[in-house]
This record gives structure tokens, sequence and C-alpha cells, in this order.
């Protein structure tokens, strides 16, 4: 073979080789989009299949920044180890949400939520993670909340579900 057709064989080989690369790593720099509803649910601490509580949750996401509200729709009463209980809408305690995506095009994309809960006797703040993406519509995660320190893992489907938000909350 030619000198010539050899650098014209290696400059195409290149180009394909970034090409392809760049095609990976672009799709792997894609932020994924979480906003809408969600419905939250909490597993007891050590236990993945008790429900502990859930929350519907209504996010907006602009770039890897992300806001909303949510608010408890069902809960275990007597520190989680009550009967899980429908919230009345009067008795759904209202909370904020924070917070963003992390991650990089080399690491998987985590989004990390804050939780600032109002309307109980006592508020809390839990911080919430989007870790493990199955599909577009189910994220796996965990959670840690200030009362009681406890912590367990979650489950993050999209819409609401049988639940709705309360009136107060839709106006």
């Amino acid at each position: 073979m030619s000198t010539m057709a050899s650098v014209a064989f290696d400059v195409l080989t290149n180009v394909l080789a970034a090409t392809v690369l760049g095609s990976a790593a672009m799709l792997r720099a894609r932020v994924p989009d979480i906003s809408g509803v969600w419905t939250l649910t909490r597993f007891a601490p050590g236990d993945a299949r008790r429900t502990a509580a859930v929350y519907l949750v209504m996010l907006s996401q602009s770039g890897g920044r992300v806001e909303g509200v949510a608010e408890c729709v069902q809960c275990r009463d007597g520190q989680g180890v009550g009967p899980l209980r429908l919230l009345p809408e009067r008795e759904r305690p209202r909370v904020d949400v924070s917070g963003g995506l992390y991650g990089s095009v080399f690491h998987r994309k985590r989004f990390r939520l804050l939780f600032r809960e109002t309307g109980r006797r006592q508020g809390s703040i839990a911080t919430h993670g989007m870790d493990r993406r199955e599909n577009d519509d189910l994220w796996r995660g965990g959670y840690i909340v200030s009362a009681g320190g406890c912590s367990g893992e979650s489950e993050w489907r999209r819409g609401q579900g049988a639940h709705g938000f309360a009136a107060s909350l839709q106006e």
C-alpha cells in the first residue's frame, strides 16, 4: 500500500473513532428530564418492602437545577411502626423542594433534593436522592430524615398514581 493511502486510511480511522467516542460522550452528557409529577415512596429503614411514607412531588427543572413542592399523602403513625394511613388534605404537610443534578460524563448522574417539610408539630428536613434510573419513569434512591435520624431506600415513579394534590396546592 502506498504512503498516501496509508495516511488517508489512518486519518479516516481516527475521524471515525472520534465520531463514535464523541457521540457516546454526548449521550452520557445529556441531562435527564425529571420535570413533572412524581410519586415518591419512602421505605422503612432496613425494610425495603414496607412503605414508611408516600409523597406527591411536583418538580420543575432548568438544566441541572430542580425546584418544586410536595406533600405527604400517606404515612405511618407512631415512629413509623403504626399502620399506613391516607392523610386527609387538611393534614398533609407542605414540603418545599430544591436541589440539582450531580455527576459528569464520566460519572453516573444523580439528583439530590432537599425537602423542607412544614405543617406538622415540628418540621423536618430530609435529603432525597434519585440515584439509579431504571427508565424515564422510574428511579431508585435513598433518603435521610433529620427528625429521628432515619434513612432508607426510596422509589420515584412518574405520575400521581391513585393520589391527588390537596386543593391548596392546585390553586
